[in-house]
């Protein structure tokens, strides 16, 4: 099949793998970056998209991009197949908080995922949580809404046993630091293993950066490791490769009924250990205690209670890893996740 791909330009998780996966399954995928702002921008999109579109057998718009899905319907009349994962409202109203529940903004993100939603074919989503939520809270018809796990970036996450551990036992986070995080619950458990060997490294940055800053300074713990910028990407693999666990999302936040975080996929990719909240979303793929360990949602002491578990138990952390890493080979390849798509979207 020929697919045009409209993308960000940013190799976002959920674009990537799926680029990379149908070209490794011999489809060809025209990309068509988008980035610009302003109401240009829908003009530049609307005079270059109808030039790209033609011959094409499916229109793909990526992820952040839910506005270029009715200007995609207008002017084609291809299938058209959104990969949102979650909802805008989601992700600006209930995890962020920008705006109350009923206020303008929030009507105004309903309507733009209401909108993305009615515009497209097929719908991409992360959980069949989430499939369930959007259907619930956009009255889009079940016949539209696929769960798609998502992948990564091969060519950037992928396991090398030629890396060290570091010699101290070291804790990874790594994300942006949103309320469903958890990041603050991290700190406070790094904090209650300040006087043990365990060490936390923190790569991240974003919405709670004040209150995590604010946290920082008030417990001052001696174990934590902030790195805020952005790594190049083989020395952030590096980075990641020596830590012994790899933490999830951990905070008791409704969010987490139906979300998965790229984070999961990578550290299954490189065959680190994932330790999560027991959240509903991530135990739709992973059980705890055999592809994940798992711990109470926002609560410090149980994360350094496992912490400490694991950093006693070395053989418990190297079957979580296989059995995570096995998951990853036989489910979650970008090949195979782009067969998947193909056949459940097409029929082919």
């Amino acid at each position: 099949m020929k697919f045009l791909y409209v993308h960000t330009g940013s190799n976002l998780p959920p674009d990537i793998h799926l680029i990379q996966g149908l070209r490794e399954s011999a489809h060809e995928v025209l990309e068509l970056v988008e980035k610009g702002y302003g109401f240009g921008k829908y003009i530049r999109f609307a005079r270059r998209f109808s030039r790209a579109a033609r011959g094409v057998d499916a229109v793909i718009v990526g992820y952040g991009l839910p506005l270029l899905t009715p200007l995609a319907r207008g002017l084609s009349p291809k299938t058209i197949v959104f990969n949102a994962v979650s909802s805008q409202y989601e992700a600006n109203i209930i995890s962020r908080g920008v705006a109350g529940r009923w206020s303008p903004s929030a009507m105004k993100w309903w309507f733009i995922d209401f909108i993305s939603f009615l515009s497209s074919t097929k719908i991409l989503l992360e959980s069949e949580g989430q499939v369930d939520y959007v259907r619930a809270h956009f009255l889009a018809p079940k016949k539209k809404l696929v769960r798609a796990w998502m992948g990564v970036d091969e060519s950037v996450f992928f396991r090398d046993e030629s890396v060290q551990k570091s010699k101290d036992f070291t804790v990874l986070f790594r994300g942006r630091f949103l309320p469903e995080s958890g990041i603050l619950t991290v700190i406070e458990a790094a904090k209650k293993l300040e006087d043990t060997d365990v060490r936390f490294i923190i790569i991240g940055h974003g919405f709670m950066y004040r209150e995590v800053n604010a946290l920082m300074a008030e417990l001052e713990p001696k174990n934590v490791e902030l790195i805020r910028e952005a790594l190049p990407p083989a020395e952030l693999r590096e980075k990641m490769l020596s830590c012994h666990v790899s933490l999830g999302q951990l905070a008791d936040h409704p969010r987490l009924l139906r979300t998965l975080p790229a984070k999961l996929y990578e550290s299954l990719a490189l065959g680190l250990p994932f330790l999560t909240g027991r959240n509903a979303g991530v135990l739709e793929l992973l059980k705890e205690d055999e592809t994940c360990l798992a711990v109470k949602p926002g609560d410090a002491g149980d994360l350094a209670g496992k912490i400490l578990y694991l950093r006693n138990n070395p053989e418990v952390l190297r079957k979580v890893s296989e059995r995570g890493y096995r998951l990853y080979k036989e489910r979650l390849g970008s090949r195979k996740l782009a067969d998947e798509f193909v056949s459940t979207c097409f029929g082919k």
